[in-house]
Formats: structure tokens, C-alpha cells, sequence
């Protein structure tokens, strides 16, 4: 079976964390979010990324209102097994109820949300993903959050089928391990980038005297008065390759990730924001406004994040309690 990521996937995604939840602050409206989202399905954007998690499972039943009467072979939809219901044997009950928020029969990719605490079988775990995806419900096996050792692990379990993705952190500033990296070309395992915008920290929006609402980003360390002093030549940097290309700094951030081959899945708020992704989908940076880029970042770095997400030795109840207060 050929790639996911060879099927006309678009350049950018979009990512859904926002409809449903709580913490990202004040004008998250749900019609409005739908709307948005039909507006960048129509003008192709045709990945789309949720999850159980994502308020409950409203981000996917949302979804699921916003697609109908759309063609279904025209659509990606990419959601997300919750790391405390990665076990075989809840992994096809999980698939039915996302499936049925979703209001559709299969989904081109299903991914392990974060990798399984050590007391899960993950070999029974990804055989059984093999045999839903034998079996048609899941189109494309991926992860997300996952370490080079969980990815072979996984990919070791089937038989046939093949991880084809791992959804991590990834922007300019906030970056895994060179290794995973590496490790992740040498298997042609496509990077999903959450947070391909720094929860906005990369848009221009804020400063150290704007900080954004919302508990979610008030508790990211990016947000600090140390980071916008680090960060001011690369935020410059962007809104000047922005002015010269005639766009925003967010659509150059966003280009530039995909000039790399990852595949960012940036949040919206409204069908503006959704436009102007729209509009990175298009932009193409030279040579040069990469190499610019590149040179600002050497001088003030970056931060290696780590691939895995939560810490495995918890049992999974612990991570259970969690998402009832995001």
C-alpha cells in the first residue's frame, strides 16, 4: 500500500486541538470554528488532525458537522488513540466511537497519542492496529509523541503494515533530538508538526508586554520575558523575509517547516486565521529567505525537546485524571 503522505496530501494541515478545549482563552466559538474549518477544506486543506482527547471527543463530532456533504475521498482525516486507551483490547471500541463522532466508515490515519505506559503489551497493541487497518477501518498506522525505540517496537509488532508518521513537536525554536530526526528520514517516517507556530509565540502577536490569555500558553516558558529578548532577531528576521515575500510571519514560519518536509498542523480561531494558512500553503521561500532564516537561528538557537510526552513508568489512570482538566 502506498503512503498516506504520497496521496495528494496538502502541504499543511490543520490541527484541531482548539475545538472542545478549554484553556486556549476567550473567542473559541464553535460555529465559527466549523465554518472556519469547511473554508480550509474547500480551498485545500485536506489534512485534518484530532483526537479522542480534544474536548471529550467535540473536536471530532464537530468535524464530522463541518464535512457533511463533502466527498469523503477528498478529505484526510488524521485523529488520535488516547495513551491510556492504547491496549488491544480497547483499541477497536475507541476506533468505533471516534469513527461515529466522525460520521464517517474509516480514517486515513490513526495514531497512538503518546506512547503506553510500560505496563501495556505494545506488541498486542499495534498487531491489533494492523488488523483494523487489514480489516479497513484504518487506512494509515501512525504515532505521535513516540521515541525512536517505541517506533521500531511498533513497526517490529506487524507483520505487513508500517508506522508512516509520528506527530511531534516541532516549530523554528522547538525541536527533537537529531537522532529521532535522523532516525525518522533513514524510515521515511513523516513528521506531523503540533505547534508548528509556538502556540503563536512565531505570529508577531505578542511581545513581552502582550502576553496571551489562556492557562495553556500563560504556563509555556516561550512566553517569558527571557524568550522575547532571546528570540527578538528571529522574530525580526521574520516579519522582514515576510515583508519582502508580501506575507505574514506566520505563513514564512509555516513554509519554511514545510520547505523542510514536515507537515505542520497549525490551530485556528476564526475563517481569517484560516485564510492566511491558506495562503502559506501557497507561499514558496527561496533558497535564500531559508539560508536567512537558518543563519539567525544558528545565533540564537534552538530547544531540543524530547519525542516521547508523557512519562511512562505512571500507570495509566494517572494520565486518565489528567485530561479531565484540559
Amino acid at each position: 500500500m502506498k503512503s498516506l503522505f504520497s496521496e495528494g496530501v496538502s502541504r499543511i494541515g490543520l490541527g484541531t486541538w482548539q475545538l472542545g478545549m478549554r484553556g486556549w482563552g476567550s473567542g473559541y466559538d464553535e460555529s465559527t470554528l466549523t465554518e472556519a474549518l469547511r473554508i480550509g477544506i474547500k480551498n485545500g486543506l485536506n489534512f485534518i488532525d484530532t483526537a479522542e482527547l480534544y474536548g471529550n471527543g467535540t473536536s471530532e463530532m464537530l468535524i464530522g458537522k463541518a464535512i457533511e456533504g463533502m466527498k469523503r475521498e477528498d478529505i484526510k482525516i488524521a485523529t488520535k488513540l488516547a495513551g491510556f486507551n492504547a491496549t488491544a483490547r480497547r483499541v477497536k471500541k475507541r476506533l468505533s466511537g471516534s469513527l461515529k463522532r466522525l460520521g464517517v466508515d474509516y480514517v486515513d490515519l490513526y495514531q497512538v497519542h503518546w506512547e503506553p505506559s510500560i505496563y501495556t503489551n505494545m506488541r498486542e497493541l499495534f498487531r491489533e492496529l494492523e488488523r483494523l487497518e487489514n480489516e479497513g477501518l484504518i487506512k494509515h498506522i501512525g504515532v505521535s509523541n513516540f521515541s525512536r525505540e517505541s517506533i521500531q517496537l511498533g513497526n517490529e509488532s506487524m507483520k505487513e503494515a508500517k508506522i508512516e508518521s509520528n506527530q511531534i513537536k516541532f516549530n523554528l525554536i522547538e525541536r527533537p533530538s537529531e537522532d529521532l530526526m535522523d532516525f525518522m528520514r533513514k524510515e521515511e517516517i513523516k513528521v506531523i508538526a503540533w505547534s508548528p507556530l509556538a502556540q503563536g509565540f512565531l505570529t508577531g502577536k505578542y511581545s513581552k508586554d502582550r502576553r496571551p490569555s489562556g492557562y495553556v500558553r500563560r504556563a509555556n516558558r516561550l512566553f517569558s520575558t527571557a524568550s522575547f529578548e532571546k528570540y527578538e532577531p528571529l522574530l525580526t528576521k521574520l516579519r522582514e523575509v515576510a515583508e519582502r515575500r508580501k506575507a505574514t510571519p506566520s505563513q514564512v514560519a509555516l513554509s519554511y517547516e514545510s520547505y523542510l518536509g514536515v507537515l505542520p498542523i497549525p490551530g485556528f480561531r476564526n475563517a481569517e486565521q484560516v485564510k492566511e494558512i491558506v495562503g502559506a500553503s501557497t507561499l514558496s521561500l527561496t533558497k535564500e529567505d531559508v539560508e536567512d532564516i537558518n543563519a539567525t537561528l544558528e545565533k540564537c538557537g534552538v530547544i531540543r525537546t524530547s519525542g516521547s510526552f508523557y512519562p511512562r513508568l505512571l500507570p495509566n489512570f494517572i494520565a486518565m485524571l489528567g485530561a479531565l482538566f484540559i
